[in-house]
């Protein structure tokens, strides 16, 4: 029988296709040293996933301003640059993180649903933020303000816009 390491619950984030080095820039410029970070070659999606036992709000809040402050300065990034986040089950394989929750962060901002709602606005958006539906109904619990985002049923998630201010 082959040995496995354990499965953990941990705070996953990845930003979409175009966007790469932007959260290893940020882990650097705001000293979040306590992010893995990881990126897919292939098609430019970064990942970053959270040491269990943080404060996953204040960690997500945190990060959705460095994102959205380094997407407003960073040229030739896309607009509006997808950035997810999800709470799930991960696993250390080899080099990297997978299990289901990898698998579900980086399908939620290669969702067409997610992109197609980020771009139906009329002032272009700097930073679109995807949260998973349930992991979105925890932080609302926890005090995350829901005025302006919207629901996303085709990805199971909640998307909202943010601009360069």
């Amino acid at each position: 029988m082959a040995e496995h390491e354990p499965a953990v619950r941990r705070l996953c984030i990845a930003t979409a296709s175009g966007a790469a080095g932007l959260l290893t820039g940020i882990q650097q410029s705001e000293r979040l040293y306590r992010l893995y970070l990881m990126s897919d070659p292939a098609d430019g999606t970064e990942f970053a996933f959270a040491a269990p036992g943080l404060d996953e709000m204040l960690l997500v809040s945190d990060l959705i301003v460095a994102i959205q402050r380094q997407a407003a300065v960073t040229p030739g990034l896309p607009r509006p640059v997808v950035a997810g986040f999800h709470v799930g089950m991960t696993r250390v394989v080899g080099d990297g993180i997978g299990g289901a929750g990898a698998e579900r962060i980086r399908a939620l901002v290669q969702d067409p649903a997610i992109r197609m709602a980020s771009e139906r606005v009329e002032t272009p958006a700097v930073l679109a933020v995807a949260v998973t539906s349930g992991f979105f109904e925890e932080l609302r619990a926890e005090g995350l303000s829901g005025q302006d985002w919207q629901s996303v049923p085709d990805a199971g998630a909640w998307l909202k816009l943010f601009d360069a201010a």
